[in-house]
């Protein structure tokens, strides 16, 4: 875990923090007003759970509980740990509610509720498009209730949390860029007590999204994003909307019509 990993600034009472890898990205934080005494919880805090949750929910670290449930549900039924029952029981959730677009069993893992436990048997499961978001939701409430008011979350430019405003200006405005074409941008949000998810194919990392129902990996040059109050409903719906056929996008949207969309088809 890293350590002299942020910088404060005490005369504008800006707080800086950076851990270079975790969840498979950069995870930054700026609050702003906020004395260090105040902030430094806040930070711990995230730090310890974005690494706790990554050790969880990691399907490529062979330690991990999900690739540790993997691999013994392979030999036949097993109860899922109760941390990792919990998070599947939210994550099988919004499977119901996106129609089955996003499944973190990518279709074909074997999940079922016996006596109250969550039983797996040769399950795949993937938290992609979910971690994430997860711990943005998390940290939104702890933010309040250390009575943070202006902060910015940045999980590699993918998930974002922008609470109050920036210290010059009235919210904090992100750029979404074309991952195809440096230097292009295809938008600009201000976020205010909002969160922005991004989700898309890009240079050389291309079909980690499947449709659940058919297998099919998402190989065009294709970006969404959403801006909602719940980053996790964030990022469950850009993955969903990734996989999603036309016709499925606008049942999608019916389903969160509180949630600002956008699907960018790039040439």
């Amino acid at each position: 875990m890293c350590t002299n990993d942020w910088s404060f600034f005490d005369g504008a009472a800006l707080f800086h923090g950076a851990v270079p890898r975790v969840m498979g990205t950069r995870l930054e934080v700026v609050t702003a007003g906020t004395p260090l005494p105040e902030v430094t919880p806040f930070w711990n805090w995230l730090k310890e759970e974005a690494f706790r949750l990554d050790a969880l929910l990691n399907r490529f670290d062979p330690e991990s509980a999900v690739s540790r449930a993997r691999e013994t549900s392979r030999q036949g039924p097993v109860p899922a740990g109760p941390e990792l029952a919990v998070l599947l029981r939210e994550a099988l959730a919004y499977r119901e509610r996106t129609g089955g677009l996003f499944d973190v069993t990518l279709g074909r893992g074997g999940v079922r509720q016996e006596d109250g436990t969550l039983v797996l048997e040769n399950a795949d499961l993937d938290f992609g498009g979910f971690a994430k978001g997860y711990l943005l939701r998390e940290a939104k409430g702890r933010l309040a209730a250390a009575g943070i008011r202006c902060a910015f979350v940045d999980f590699g430019a993918s998930a974002i949390l922008g609470v109050g405003t920036h210290p010059h200006g009235d919210s904090w405005l992100v750029e979404v860029n074309d991952p195809f074409h440096p230097g292009v941008v295809l938008a600009r949000t201000a976020l205010r007590d909002r969160a922005l998810s991004t989700s898309g194919n890009m240079p050389g990392y291309t079909g980690h999204i499947v449709h659940p129902a058919t297998g099919r990996a998402v190989e065009g040059r294709k970006v969404v994003t959403a801006v909602a109050d719940d980053p996790l409903d964030a990022e469950v719906l850009t993955t969903a909307l990734m996989a999603a056929s036309f016709a499925e996008r606008e049942k999608l949207r019916g389903m969160f019509p509180d949630i600002q969309t956008e699907i960018f088809e790039i040439q």
